[in-house]
């Protein structure tokens, strides 16, 4: 039953198990498993239980699912790599460069710290983390970044869209203005990857986590790095699978594959792999552009019907700055409290810090949440509000 959005009962009750129970708008954090995921893992642990663990089992999956994700990316399949974390693949980048004492990296204070980790731990190296300065919407323009560059840049690392407020940037803007000055362009896509058009034309290298907007497992993610940097980026951690003459065991010829696969340093993560092909299946088969469309919707919906309801939103509502990420916050009610008694009805959310230290709740759905979901949702927080018992926060 091919997927069509928004998908009827029936597709949301077989593909998606976790809305018969609960109404999970944490997708920002880590989504539930598809039921498509369980069903490719269960045969292909049956069928390893009677042949054991061996690549003709796994071979065709492994390329295939490399296949989607350079089709999710738009890249070619050989830029493709497979990590076990965003903050795998950001080292990856960040540790394998030709970096020069003097040599500086442009951050964002507001970014995750999966983003900012990597780029602090050349400080040995002599390399110099500049910030760009943190608002209270996580926004970033190219002339924020580009304020900042000078000669000794070497690279640029954003985020796709803020964790907590849902700030999209403007890749394609923002990689051409530093392709000008060829200065390279490394994006974390976690926040966006799934549920937004990813266009890799002026990003030099990406890297995203299966666990969130992906709808895939934890442990795998996909590395993104352009063809025309095999040669500049050194694989930090090799093994036998990364060299063309793998199968030639005692030659010890370190000469690596044309392709990202030589970032990867030996067996796979096969479990992982299998997950990820069929969250793949799923994000191309609704469609990335139906999926971004369909979640402005529910975007809009909600931020309307909070500001009604006397919440302060701080996430934007346009379609060019906006992305799933629905965060909002209130003076006068205790976060904590609200996030605990949506958590007893079923709703499942995160309370995160807001980029100037207040508390807030974070709405992520996805495609598959329907709009009855998120009206109960509302009632319920409207409700809940209302509450007599509630506590409430001395102004």
């Amino acid at each position: 039953m091919k997927l069509t959005i928004p998908l009827t009962p029936l597709q949301r009750y077989k593909e998606f198990p976790i809305t018969r129970t609960k109404t999970f708008l944490a997708h920002a954090a880590a989504s539930p498993f598809p039921s498509r995921i369980c069903s490719e893992l269960e045969t292909y642990c049956s069928i390893n239980t009677v042949s054991g663990q061996w690549e003709y089992l796994h071979k065709d999956i492994e390329a295939q699912t490399r296949e989607r994700a350079a089709e999710l990316v738009g890249a070619e399949v050989e830029e493709i790599a497979f990590v076990s974390s965003t903050s795998a693949g950001l080292s990856t980048i960040a540790c394998g460069l030709p970096w020069q004492n003097g040599d500086n990296v442009i951050v964002a204070d507001g970014d995750f710290p999966s983003n900012i980790y990597p780029w602090l731990n050349l400080s040995n190296l002599g390399v110099e983390v500049r910030f760009i300065s943190r608002n209270n919407q996580g926004r970033i323009t190219v002339n924020d970044v580009m304020q900042l560059v000078d000669r000794k840049t070497k690279l640029v690392a954003l985020s796709s869209v803020n964790y907590v407020t849902g700030y999209r940037i403007n890749i394609e803007e923002i990689g051409k203005s530093l392709h000008n000055k060829g200065i390279l362009f490394c994006v974390d896509a976690v926040q966006s990857l799934g549920s937004l058009p990813f266009v890799s034309k002026y990003v030099d290298f990406a890297a995203a986590s299966a666990h969130k907007w992906l709808l895939g497992p934890m442990g795998i993610g996909i590395l993104y790095v352009k063809r025309t940097h095999f040669n500049r980026l050194r694989p930090t951690f090799t093994g036998w699978k990364a060299v063309k003459d793998n199968k030639t065991y005692l030659k010890y010829n370190l000469n690596f594959v044309d392709s990202a696969q030589r970032y990867e340093a030996g067996s796979p993560n096969v479990l992982g792999i299998i997950g990820l092909h069929a969250a793949l299946g799923i994000i191309l088969e609704a469609g990335v552009s139906n999926i971004a469309n369909r979640l402005a919707e529910l975007r809009s919906g909600l931020i309307n019907s909070l500001n009604n309801m006397g919440y302060e939103v701080i996430s934007p509502n346009d379609v060019i700055n906006g992305s799933a990420i629905v965060s909002f916050t209130h003076k006068d009610i205790n976060i904590s409290d609200l996030r605990e008694r949506l958590d007893v009805e079923d709703f499942v959310v995160s309370m995160r810090d807001t980029l100037d230290g207040r508390t807030c709740i974070r709405v992520a759905p996805h495609f598959y949440n329907s709009d009855q979901e998120i009206s109960t949702f509302l009632t319920n927080l409207a409700a809940t509000t209302n509450h007599t018992a509630f506590s409430v926060i001395s102004r």
